[in-house]
């Protein structure tokens, strides 16, 4: 039995070295893949605030657009109101210009209000994205006992 003795305490001494190996091992990789999360959560919080940002100014840019429309129609309309008969021939060439402009400037703010809609589906999911790597980073921190979620505040 006292042969056993030195076999023992080099294979306990063996398992605890292991161990903790394994365990510094695991906590660099918790805060690889934290700092990793970490990297990727602040540039999708940039991207996220860029295209909001983006958003506001082209819907703001849109809405002046519909104004000068606004304005369009009411030249168009002061034109139509003139006469219960039509448009005063001695008027009716400036009243085609402003009708042409008009209903170009219709398919221009369609455009455009296509291409917000568009911007607006992309943001979503830059937003999207941001928010998922948020809660990945939150179960990564609460998994690594850093920030508990469990409805503590």
């Amino acid at each position: 039995m006292k042969r056993w003795g030195p076999t023992v305490v080099v294979l306990a001494a063996s398992v605890l070295l292991f161990l903790a190996i394994d365990r510094v091992v695991e906590r660099k990789r918790v805060i690889d893949e934290i700092t990793h999360l970490r990297t990727e959560l602040f540039a999708a919080r940039s991207a996220a605030v860029r295209c909001r940002e983006s958003l506001a100014n082209s819907e703001a840019r849109l809405r002046e657009f519909d104004d000068v429309i606004g304005d369009m129609r009411a030249r168009v309309d002061s034109f139509e109101s003139l006469d219960p008969r039509g448009v005063p021939q001695e008027r009716y060439e400036e009243y085609m210009e402003s009708f042409d402009s008009y209903n170009d400037s219709v398919a221009a703010w369609e455009d455009r209000a296509g291409r917000l809609r568009a911007s607006e589906a992309a943001c979503r999911t830059t937003i999207e994205d941001h928010n998922r790597l948020s809660d990945s980073l939150r179960a990564v921190l609460d998994a690594a006992g850093i920030l508990p979620t469990n409805g503590a505040p």
